[in-house]
């Protein structure tokens, strides 16, 4: 793999507890490719706090393991999500700026 390689990702509809475990296994295998990822979630309808976790875990998985992985193109539906969750710091730190 080439350093500095990014592989972007999209989400697209709900982020719901309804959908966590199937995206999660996604994110394994993105993951286990061993390079950084970039998640794009502008196609991503609603969110709640299990679709949250989910990010906050993957972030520290890739950081873990020495990759870095930004979040882009972040939905309003995900920033209110973030917001009543106390999550919002956490969700600018991670987003790409763009």
């Amino acid at each position: 793999m080439d350093p500095g390689e990014v592989k972007t990702v999209g989400l697209d509809g709900p982020v719901t507890i309804y959908e966590v475990a199937g995206l999660r296994e996604a994110f394994r295998e993105a993951l286990s490719e061993g390079i950084d990822l970039r998640v794009e979630l502008d196609e991503s309808t609603r969110w709640d706090l299990a679709g949250l976790q989910l990010l906050v875990s993957c972030v520290r998985t890739a950081h873990a393991e020495g990759r870095g992985l930004t979040l882009a193109k972040v939905p309003r539906a995900c920033v209110e999500a973030a917001e009543r969750a106390g999550l919002s710091g956490w969700l600018e730190s991670v987003t790409a700026t763009e």
